[in-house]
């Protein structure tokens, strides 16, 4: 199994993997890539049924078999696959906590007579974090008990306990999201979005931290419970699309980190060198289990502003784009728009950096929405992709706002 980074890097391990095996004639050795949703670059569109061809569905029975022995994974497969056989990891990955665990131990299945040992070569992360995340679950783990109501009482926190959320809007906005065939149908569901925004902005400070902090939390809680329990309700995946999305719209102070471009960094040159090799040990008699649904909180830091070219040219090297100084044009064009918006303006003006973030979020997506045609390729970017989102959200946000009231009225 080689555990990849993202979608786009098992797209380009699958397609070196490949590309080897075919060049050095190993004609009963085949690789298959597993990850979910569609992955769009060089032009085309790459999806896991199309590059393994065959349905998804069968991807877990068919690698171990005699015809694929190599599985390329982005997340699927990193957690509750069985397969005995399966013997070696390469790790291109940071692995932490309970991912770290998970992952590693879809080596522990036993197979008698055929597997005696097993191997992981770690590109990424340091002897030392994995024996940390390890310590909890060695010896005797002890865990708090999980309340078998805790998602519903999650979701009813979120639909009934402030007048932000109404049924008959999520219903609409997610039909439009599952029946839409074309890119107008994405900014339609976003625009579906804008009442429950609307009325999350008219709460107080105090409010509107309360609810997103309740939103996140039912995200969060079924995308977990979701990946071991079947749920028959399906309008509780409804209600998930919905909030996921709101919850990319919505934001507190809390929110308010800069721009955290240090994911983005990617290999340009590599240097093989050994920093640990052996077996790793833990010495811990008992491990306390902490739950998954704490507050999360952390420090926040200022980020420095940096130029668009700086920030166009990293995003060129982790999503595998090619937006070019045209692209950068683009931008401008949509900064120009915003600027000469008078609301927004006035708003700038009179407003803390916290308070403008929640209306220049939805100008945001309206300019993008409205404005497709000029670049389907970033639109599908800025909708689809939460990271690159953010990003050029938040740049243009802090620009703006330092523009604008430097301006006269």
């Amino acid at each position: 199994m080689v555990v990849t980074s993202s979608r786009l890097h098992a797209v380009r391990y699958w397609q070196a993997i490949t590309k080897y095996i075919d060049e050095k004639g190993y004609s009963e050795l085949n690789a298959l890539v597993a990850f979910s949703g569609t992955v769009y670059a060089d032009g085309l569109s790459f999806t896991e049924p199309g590059l393994n061809r065959f349905p998804e569905s069968e991807t877990a029975a068919r690698f171990g078999g005699e015809d694929y022995q190599v599985l390329i994974v982005a997340e699927k497969f990193q957690t509750g696959f069985d397969q005995p056989l399966l013997h070696t990891m390469y790790v291109d990955k940071l692995l932490t906590g309970l991912n770290a665990v998970q992952t590693l131990s879809r080596l522990n299945r036993t197979l008698p007579g055929l597997k005696e040992d097993t191997f992981v070569l770690d590109f990424r992360n340091e002897a030392d974090e994995i024996v940390k995340a390890f310590e909890p679950y060695y010896g005797e783990t002890v865990a708090p008990p999980t309340d078998p109501n805790l998602l519903y009482d999650t979701r009813n926190a979120v639909f009934y306990e402030w007048d932000v959320l109404r049924p008959e809007e999520v219903e609409a906005a997610v039909a439009v999201l599952l029946s839409g065939t074309r890119k107008e149908d994405h900014g339609m569901f976003y625009g579906a979005l804008d009442p429950a925004v609307e009325r999350f902005t008219a709460l107080d400070i105090e409010n509107r931290a309360t609810f997103k902090q309740a939103l996140d939390r039912f995200v969060r809680t079924y995308s977990f419970l979701s990946q071991i329990v079947s749920f028959s309700d399906s309008k509780l995946e409804r209600d998930y699309v919905y909030c996921k999305a709101l919850a990319m719209l919505v934001k507190t102070p809390a929110d308010d980190g800069g721009i955290d471009l240090g994911s983005e960094v990617q290999l340009s040159h590599l240097r093989n060198e050994v920093t640990f090799s052996g077996p790793l040990s833990t010495d811990a008699d008992t491990g306390e289990v902490q739950s998954i649904f704490g507050d999360g909180g952390g420090r926040k830091h200022e980020a420095p502003l940096e130029h668009l070219s700086q920030i166009i040219e990293r995003l060129n090297d982790r999503f595998g784009l090619d937006l070019s100084e045209a692209d950068q044009l683009l931008f401008d064009q949509f900064e120009e728009a915003w600027a000469a918006d008078g609301e927004l303006g006035a708003q700038a003006r009179s407003n803390s950096l916290d308070n403008f973030r929640f209306a220049f979020d939805r100008k945001f997506m309206s300019t993008i929405a409205t404005r497709q045609d000029l670049n389907e390729t970033i639109f599908k970017k800025i909708f689809d992709d939460e990271d690159f989102r953010d990003v050029l959200s938040e740049f243009y946000v802090r620009k703006l706002y330092d523009r604008l009231r430097q301006e006269p009225e």
